[in-house]
């Protein structure tokens, strides 16, 4: 059994579902359901938090903050789902320790290009296993999806658009990191009409990547959630739905009309894509090394990326 330690007892953390949720949205109930993983310690400072944390999923060691951690307590994996602005601490106090091998930090992985700029060498030299909380990353559908798509079976991309909420860098990352899962390494964004919303950037952004071109919309202000993606390529379409709770792939078909072709529904998929945390907790603990490294590395380039988009809209 591998021991768990969760920094941020929140709602991600464990207050977004319950064990009683047919979703594993949190990581509490990800380590709860998972066989090889037990929730040992908490680390958080909100008495409130606590007391709703441990009524949900029982009694747990509690740390108020990282500092309290001692260097005789043993966690073999660790989730950081405290603030944003707390994650370039948490880290760094992890990665100097001998334990926590392997880390599931939720994202923005951190806050600012300073921060960034500070930790990417620690982070991809570090001997632990680190992956960002991209949760589409890590889900089977998906990644058997990326697979089809790099391997042909569309063929050529032609172009994507995406729509989605909550900012470029909070909801945005997660949309990029499917983009590049899909079609190779983020080339460079490039800000249309963009503006200042929720500390974050909203508005219209031209996308470019190893393998394809397309634009991305990041809503303002609208009174709910909202993902999708449409790919288009020269056989067929895919359509990200409902967040990414369904796919529909669209094949090209002759039309009624002789020498020309349109798209017909060849194929739904659903994902399980409320289970997330699982399989996000799944893939780290099952991928070696290498490829969690790999994988951080694409999520750092997105990440920077995304800074370099903010002082283009704000030098």
């Amino acid at each position: 059994m591998y021991k768990a330690l969760i920094i941020g007892a929140g709602s991600i953390g464990g207050l977004i579902d319950s064990p009683a949720s047919k979703a594993v949205a949190s990581h509490a109930h990800a380590y709860q359901k998972h066989s090889d993983t037990e929730l040992y310690a908490i680390c958080e400072p909100s008495e409130l938090n606590v007391f709703a944390f441990m009524e949900r999923w029982g009694d747990v060691h509690r740390y108020v903050s990282v500092d309290e951690i001692g260097a005789d307590d043993h966690y073999d994996i660790v989730s950081i789902s405290s603030t944003t602005k707390s994650h370039f601490y948490d880290l760094t106090t992890l990665l100097k320790r001998q334990d926590s091998s392997m880390i599931l930090c939720e994202k923005p992985l951190v806050a600012t290009q300073e921060e960034l700029s500070t930790l990417h060498t620690l982070l991809l030299q570090s001997d632990k296993k680190i992956l960002v909380h991209f949760i589409r990353r890590y889900n089977p559908a998906f990644i058997y999806l990326a697979e089809r798509v790099q391997k042909g079976e569309f063929g050529k991309s032609l172009g994507f658009q995406g729509v989605c909420t909550k900012g470029l860098l909070h909801n945005g990352s997660h949309m990029l990191a499917v983009l590049s899962h899909f079609l190779g390494s983020l080339v460079s964004i490039k800000p249309f009409r963009a503006s200042f919303c929720h500390e974050d950037l909203c508005g219209e952004f031209g996308v470019s990547l190893e393998n394809g071109d397309g634009s991305i919309s990041v809503l303002a202000h609208p009174p709910y959630s909202l993902f999708e993606i449409t790919f288009w390529f020269e056989q067929g379409m895919i359509k990200i739905l409902d967040g990414g709770d369904k796919i529909e792939i669209y094949s090209r078909v002759p039309s009624t009309y002789e020498g020309y072709f349109s798209l017909a529904l060849q194929e739904t998929m659903t994902t399980n894509l409320s289970n997330y945390a699982y399989d996000s907790v799944e893939f780290l603990l099952q991928k070696n090394k290498e490829t969690c490294k790999q994988i951080l590395g694409e999520h750092l380039h997105i990440h920077k990326i995304v800074f370099q988009t903010f002082s283009k809209v704000f030098p």
